[in-house]
C-alpha cells in the first residue's frame, strides 16, 4: 500500500484508483494441452523490488484517451510485471482532487528514504502546484532521483523531467501533408501548454517548406481542459475543414473528436494519428506520429528499481532518439517511405538547431 510517513489515513474521493500488487510466483499462459512446449513462463518478479513504490498522478480525466497516457500506463505496468513493486494510480476528476494528491505524494516522498519510493508526475498540468510546493520545503538528500515530472520546457527543477520533443516527426508530417491539400489546419489543445508548441512549428515549417500555401491554427481551449473536449474538437473540426483539407490534431484525448468527425465525413479531409498508429481509426489517416513514451517510462522505472544510471536531469528526447517517429499507413508505405527515410537525418539536424534557438 501506499506509505505516508507522516502519519493519518487521508480520506480522498479517488475517483479513479487503481492499486496493483504483483505477487511473487510462476504465472503460466497454458495453451489448452500439456504440452509444455505450448506454455509461456513469465520471470518471477524479484523479491528484492517488492517493498519498492512507484506512485503516478495522471492528469484530469486522461486514461483511457487511447493514446499518450494510455502508453504512459502500459509502460508503468510492463515494468511493474517484470519488476514486482508495488503501483498506486490516481486520475483525479478535478484539477483541485489533483493538487491535493499529488502534494501528499510529495511530502510523503520527502520523508521517505532515498531509493524507497517513485513519484510520477504524469503531466505539465501539475508544473505550477509543484514549483510552489518545492519553494516551501526543505528536500531531502536524493529527492531529485525519486521524483519524475513530464512534458516540460524547465530546466531548474530539483527533479528528473523528460519532454518528447515533436518538431522533427511533426516537420515531417508536414512535408507529406503537403502532398495532399495546399491548405492545413493545427487544431491544438491550448496555447498554453509550450510543449505542444514544438510540433505546431515543425508541422508548419515542414508543410510550408514543401509547398504548402496556407496553414492556419486554431486551439481548443484557453486552459488544459483542452485535452478532453472531444465534442468541441468534432465541432471545430467541421468549420475547419471548410478551407482545410488537412487537419494535424495535438490535442490528447480531443483528437477522438477529429476522428469522428472523418469517419462520418470520408471524403471532406484528410488527417494524421497521434502518440499511436491510429490508421484503424479512419481511413483517412495517412500516417501517425508516434511516441515511444510507454518504453522511456518503463526504462527510467527499471533504471531507478535496479539503482542503475539514470538519464539526465533534464532530458529531450527527439526523433533522433527513436521515441518519436513516423508510422506510415500500408496504403502509403510504397509512396512515402523512402520520403520519411531521407528526412530523418535532416530534421534530426533541424530539431537540434530549433532547440539551440529557443529562448
Amino acid at each position: 500500500m501506499m506509505k505516508i510517513s507522516s502519519g493519518g489515513i487521508f480520506k480522498l474521493r479517488l475517483i479513479y484508483l487503481l492499486y496493483f500488487l504483483l505477487a511473487g510466483g510462476v504465472l503460466l499462459l497454458t495453451g489448452g494441452c500439456d504440452d509444455k512446449k505450448g506454455e509461456e513462463e513469465i520471470p518471477e518478479p524479484s523479491p528484492d523490488y517488492s517493498d519498492k513504490g512507484v506512485y503516478v498522478i495522471f492528469p484530469v480525466n486522461a486514461l483511457g484517451d487511447h493514446a499518450y497516457n494510455d502508453l504512459i500506463l502500459e509502460g508503468i505496468l510492463k515494468a511493474q510485471k517484470k519488476l514486482g513493486f508495488t503501483t498506486m494510480l490516481y486520475a483525479p476528476a478535478s484539477m483541485e482532487e489533483g493538487v491535493q494528491m499529488l502534494e501528499l505524494i510529495l511530502n510523503s516522498m520527502n520523508h521517505a528514504e532515498k531509493g524507497e519510493n517513485l513519484a510520477i508526475i504524469a503531466g505539465n498540468e501539475y508544473e505550477a502546484a509543484t514549483r510552489q510546493w518545492i519553494q516551501a520545503k526543505e528536500l531531502r538528500n536524493g529527492f531529485e532521483d525519486d521524483v519524475l515530472l513530464f512534458e516540460t520546457n524547465s530546466t531548474d527543477l530539483p527533479m528528473h523531467t523528460f519532454l518528447i520533443n515533436m518538431y522533427g516527426a511533426s516537420y515531417i508530417a508536414g512535408s507529406i501533408a503537403s502532398l495532399f491539400s495546399y491548405q492545413a489546419a493545427i487544431l491544438a489543445a491550448n496555447a498554453q501548454d509550450l510543449s505542444i508548441q514544438r510540433g505546431i512549428t515543425g508541422f508548419q515549417e515542414g508543410f510550408t517548406d514543401n509547398g504548402g500555401t496556407s496553414i492556419s491554427t486554431c486551439y481548443i481551449s484557453d486552459n488544459y481542459s483542452g485535452y478532453s473536449m472531444q465534442d468541441k474538437a468534432y465541432e471545430l473540426t467541421d468549420s475547419l475543414t471548410e478551407t482545410n483539407h488537412f487537419i494535424y490534431p495535438i490535442a490528447g484525448g480531443s483528437n477522438q473528436g477529429v476522428y469522428r468527425y472523418s469517419r462520418e465525413n470520408p471524403n471532406k479531409f484528410y488527417t494524421a494519428g497521434m502518440d499511436v498508429n491510429l490508421s484503424a481509426y479512419s481511413a483517412h489517416i495517412v500516417f501517425s506520429v508516434v511516441k515511444h513514451i510507454n518504453r522511456a517510462v518503463e526504462e527510467y522505472i527499471t533504471a531507478w528499481t535496479e539503482q542503475k544510471e539514470l538519464p539526465n536531469l533534464h532530458t529531450i528526447y527527439g526523433i533522433g532518439s527513436g521515441y518519436t517517429d513516423i508510422a506510415l499507413v500500408d496504403e502509403y508505405q510504397s509512396s512515402y517511405k523512402d520520403l520519411v527515410e531521407y528526412y530523418r537525418p535532416i530534421v534530426t539536424e533541424k530539431e537540434q538547431i530549433y532547440e539551440e534557438n529557443l529562448p
